[in-house]
């Protein structure tokens, strides 16, 4: 089984299942537990892999179907839509990507003037 997606919203968990269910794709609600603030998790999971690029698509590329949720889950839609965006905007200024930008400037510059005194 591989989990898609967790949440501590029982309802918006299950709304997705049903609309996912409905989309054709063959997932399940799984209660994970409680956790150390003592709130409830549940997932959605998929039985297969192969479905989960699937899942993926609908939930945060399909505009149709971003229609059919519910407009009381509206809070939860938005931010687990906005979540891949965020940690694309976290990996980049990341200390490790701020390095990496700054090794690439310095050898750039090195460069530059190696070639410039070599003319």
């Amino acid at each position: 089984m591989f989990v898609l997606l967790e949440s501590c919203n029982a309802a918006f968990i299950e709304h997705l299942q049903e609309k996912l269910s409905s989309a054709g794709v063959n997932c399940h609600v799984l209660a994970l537990g409680r956790a150390a603030d003592g709130k409830e998790h549940f997932a959605i999971r998929l039985p297969l892999y192969s479905q989960m690029s699937r899942a993926r698509h609908l939930l945060y590329r399909d505009r149709l179907f971003a229609l059919r949720i519910d407009p009381q889950f509206n809070p939860e839609w938005q931010s687990l839509r906005a979540g891949p965006k965020q940690q694309v905007l976290q990996w980049l200024t990341s200390t490790l990507a701020l390095r990496i930008s700054a090794i690439a400037l310095l050898i750039l510059i090195v460069g530059s003037l190696a070639e410039t005194i070599g003319r």
